[in-house]
């Protein structure tokens, strides 16, 4: 797992690393200047032959980009200049650094940022909680006029703790030093890179998942030769009437991740069932409630526009349960789910489960607010990034392609997550590995298929080929 910090976190950081004497604010500021500027030079095609403007604001932020500027010169970039106001406050950091006057100017309505091939974005750092006025608006949609913009720390107009601003830099890449904040993720951001410029290494409640992690996750199961479709695992969907598509969605997903029996419910009035049994012929259809002897079984309630009773019927505190949409788009409280659920609300879902009124933007304070009631529970939280959320920790997967916005594929993730708990993986491991495999599905199908056009269908074909690449990978 990777650290990620919030805006508190970070100002401490660099707090506790200029205190301790381990590093000065001069060193760390020249470290981060000069870690953009190797950046530029290593990774834009030609450097050398390009103009850069580095847009400086009055904080910290236009401190990196001065002296980001700075080293460019030193590397022979063709490199200018632009404060966003006359009093900028880093008078001291050109006279350091010899930046003579030629060399930069202040920004008017004249100013023409689409003659320059490349723009650093240096205006707001990671402390920004409020919106901009209009000047700054003008900027920020100047700088979005060009398509190739390199942003210090974060975007302008993004905040560490993903307030979001309606104007901001739309950026090809983001530099950001030492570690990632929550705002990366809270907010579409292309192209993200963690520079080093000294910094020691941190723990902190909020992780992003890698690899490595997935890694040990797959070691966990040992799968003999001796086992059975009971022992292979065996799990219960709990399916709607109103919207079928979802349940056979789900059903399919369980299967094809690996479940050896799946008995999938269906209630005496679904007009779908002649045609759900001839979708999904590996399914045992029934329409009897999971006995409590079965209580180890995990359950998926939800797909399909469920109604209340599903929940009521399977509020069952010692077993697994896996919550879909159509169980969530109900008023009460997040006490009311059982102990030991998993949760897998999108953001407008979360809306109606949790009484939010609005949810448009993700921030630290709803993150934490789920956080606060989700005790024993686990909340799988879908948005640009997924969001896997317990009572200690905020794990972040950030693999998913925008491919995944298309109905259907939550049903899917929902149909994996069950899979999983049936073949002994726990819930928080079902969960990472679940997210990833969700993610890494559609990745195989843009990569080997197509960019486009995917389906909820087709991600499901994906599954055993993205799991197979990652047991080859971990030569399991």
């Amino acid at each position: 797992m990777i650290p990620v910090l919030t805006k508190e976190q970070a100002y401490k950081l660099d707090n506790d690393t200029i205190e301790s004497g381990y590093l000065s604010q001069q060193e760390l500021m020249d470290n981060a200047g000069k870690a953009v500027a190797q950046f530029f030079c290593e990774k834009i095609q030609n450097p050398f032959s390009k103009t850069v403007v580095v847009v400086c604001g009055k904080g910290n932020n236009g401190g990196d980009g001065v002296i980001a500027h700075s080293y460019l010169k030193k590397y022979n970039v063709s490199s200018k200049i632009v404060f966003t106001e006359e009093n900028h406050g880093h008078s001291k950091l050109l006279k350091n650094y010899k930046i003579s006057k030629r060399e930069y100017s202040i920004y008017s309505d004249k100013t023409n940022f689409n003659k320059y091939d490349w723009i650093i974005d240096g205006i707001f750092g990671i402390g920004l909680s409020r919106s901009i006025n209009e000047k700054y608006q003008k900027i920020i949609k100047k700088i979005n006029n060009n398509e190739n913009t390199i942003s210090i720390d974060i975007p302008s107009g993004i905040s560490a703790d993903g307030f979001l601003c309606i104007h901001n830099v739309k950026s090809k890449y983001t530099l950001t030093f030492g570690y990632s904040k929550l705002g990366h993720y809270l907010s579409p951001i292309n192209n993200l890179s963690q520079l080093n410029i000294g910094f020691k290494s941190i723990s902190t409640n909020i992780q992003k998942v890698e690899f490595s992690d997935i890694n040990n996750i797959l070691k966990v199961i040992n799968k003999k030769s001796d086992i059975h479709k009971y022992s292979n695992g065996k799990s219960f969907i709990y399916g709607g009437i109103k919207y079928s598509g979802a349940t056979i969605l789900s059903t399919l997903a369980c299967l094809k991740t690996g479940s050896g029996y799946v008995n999938l419910y269906y209630d005496d009035s679904c007009k779908m069932l002649d045609k759900i049994d001839l979708l999904i012929p590996e399914a045992v259809m029934t329409n009897e409630i999971l006995d409590k002897k079965d209580i180890k079984t995990p359950i998926l309630i939800g797909p399909g526009d469920n109604e209340i009773d599903s929940i009521s019927t399977y509020h069952m505190d010692n077993s697994e349960i896996i919550v879909d949409g159509g169980a969530m788009e109900i008023d009460l409280e997040i006490d009311y789910y059982p102990t030991y659920s998993i949760l897998t609300p999108h953001t407008g879902e979360l809306k109606k489960f949790y009484g939010y009124k609005e949810v448009n933007c993700l921030d630290l304070n709803v993150l934490k607010s789920l956080q606060s009631e989700v005790q024993e529970r686990i909340i799988v939280l879908k948005s640009f990034n997924t969001f896997i959320i317990t009572k200690d920790m905020i794990y972040i997967m950030d693999r998913g392609p925008s491919l995944l916005a298309t109905a259907g594929t939550g049903d899917v993730l929902s149909g994996i997550l069950v899979s999983l708990l049936s073949q002994g993986y726990s819930r928080l491991e079902a969960s990472i590995l679940g997210t990833y495999l969700h993610a890494e599905a559609a990745n195989y199908y843009m990569k080997n298929i197509s960019k486009d056009g995917m389906t909820a269908s087709d991600l499901i074909d994906c599954i055993p080929h993205a799991f197979n690449e990652l047991r080859k990978e971990n030569e399991l």
